[in-house]
Formats: C-alpha cells, sequence, structure tokens
C-alpha cells in the first residue's frame, strides 16, 4: 500500500498493484509538486520526483523499513499552511502518516535534495531553491532528526529516484528542454516567494549533526526517463 498526500491536501491509500512502471527493475510511483508519498520496503515500491529549486524531504524508519519522499514547492505561506506545495505542513502531514503506520522518531534517518538556482540569480540567498533548501535544514534540526546526506543548489535540475534500504540515485538534468520546462515554472514560483517568509526559528532546537552529517551525497547516474 502507498500513501499519497495530493496537492488539495486529501490523502489516499493505492494499492501497490496499481503501479506498473518500472525504473531501473522497480515498480515506481512518481510525486509531482505538491505531493508527497510514503511505502515500506515490503511493497517494493521506489519513489521519484523531478525538481528544480523545489525541495524533496526523505524520510526513512530504519526498523520498520518505512520511506517517505516529498516534493515542496515553497518554505511556507504568511497566511495559511494548509497547502502541500508549502514545505511546512507538506513534511508534518508526510510525518503524521508515517507515525499512523508505526514509525518512530527516534528511528528516522533524513536525505535531503533540490533547491537549484534554475533562474541563475545574482542574490542566491534570495532564490527561492536556497530558501527551501535552508527551511529543509532548519526543520530537521529543530526537530531532531538526523540529516544523514543532502546534494543540493547548483543550477540544474534533478531526477530523484528513492528505492529500499533508503537508497537514492539521483542524475543532474543536462538536456537543455528539460531544464526550459523547469525555468517555467520557476519565473511562476518567483512571484510568489514574497509572500512566504521562511520560518527561520524552531523553539527547542537541537544539534545533532556532525562533519560527516553535512556531507554531499555522491551523484549516482542512472536514467530514469
Amino acid at each position: 500500500m502507498v500513501i499519497i498526500g495530493h496537492k488539495d491536501g486529501s490523502i489516499q491509500k493505492t494499492s501497490n498493484l496499481k503501479f506498473n512502471q518500472k525504473v531501473k527493475g522497480h515498480y515506481t510511483h512518481t510525486i509531482i509538486g505538491g505531493e508527497f508519498a510514503v511505502c515500506n520496503d515490503i511493497d517494493n515500491i521506489a519513489l521519484k520526483t523531478l525538481l528544480g529549486s523545489c525541495v524533496a524531504i526523505m524520510f526513512y524508519d530504519k526498523v520498520k523499513k518505512i520511506k517517505a519522499m516529498n516534493h515542496f514547492l515553497l518554505p511556507s505561506s504568511s497566511n495559511t499552511n494548509d497547502d502541500m506545495k508549502y514545505g511546512l505542513y507538506s513534511v508534518e502531514a508526510m510525518l503524521n502518516e508515517m507515525y499512523k503506520q508505526g514509525c518512530v522518531k527516534s528511528n528516522i534517518n533524513v536525505k535531503i535534495s533540490g533547491g537549484a538556482d534554475i533562474m541563475q540569480l545574482k542574490l542566491s540567498a534570495q532564490s527561492i531553491g536556497h530558501r527551501n533548501v535552508e527551511f529543509a535544514k532548519d526543520f530537521c534540526k529543530a526537530e531532531g532528526f538526523p540529516l544523514i546526506s543532502q546534494h543540493t543548489r547548483g543550477e540544474h535540475g534533478r531526477l530523484i529516484l528513492l528505492t529500499d534500504d533508503f537508497q537514492t540515485f539521483i542524475k543532474v538534468t543536462k538536456k537543455a528542454a528539460t531544464d526550459n520546462k523547469i525555468l517555467n515554472e520557476e519565473k511562476a514560483l518567483q512571484t510568489e516567494i514574497a509572500k512566504a517568509p521562511v520560518l527561520k526559528e524552531y523553539v527547542g532546537a537541537v544539534e545533532l549533526f556532525s562533519d560527516d552529517h553535512k556531507k554531499e551525497e555522491p551523484t549516482m547516474e542512472i536514467e530514469l526517463f
């Protein structure tokens, strides 16, 4: 069973028998912007997504063997967070579904990816990608989730494949057509970022990271499409 969080906030439980697309031998579910998915390794379903400035936070309960991935577009909203495209609402909703499956916070590790500066802004600290990455790291730090690897920033999109045992395969896109497609979406997002201030501080934050945890994950070249 794969639990899917949709852009409208609805949660759907889908039989793993409905997934027939295979990527590198894995039956695969594609997560689009503003969605998340949670599944158990025993279902033999991989999760994949295409990221530009968006970020995917990936959780894995090493005891329950349950993995999860989201794809959020913006850190948070100044008006309402009840929308899966915002990182804060998305990650909390995804974790809630993991906890319902018996996951325990102390058993969960995290990886993050994405946050590219597709628009190649000179003030990169103000870019959507930078703010998304900082939100993801701040959230993990504040909530006490060990961030075991990250593959972030840059100027190109990424294809992400998350498989069993928390294996991640990443391919940086090099095709102009793919980057142009992502760029068109980035332009629309950039006009909205001013309305979505990042939540900079979390009460009770605990520093759990060592230097090793902050190293970027090596890129694994695979063909997803």
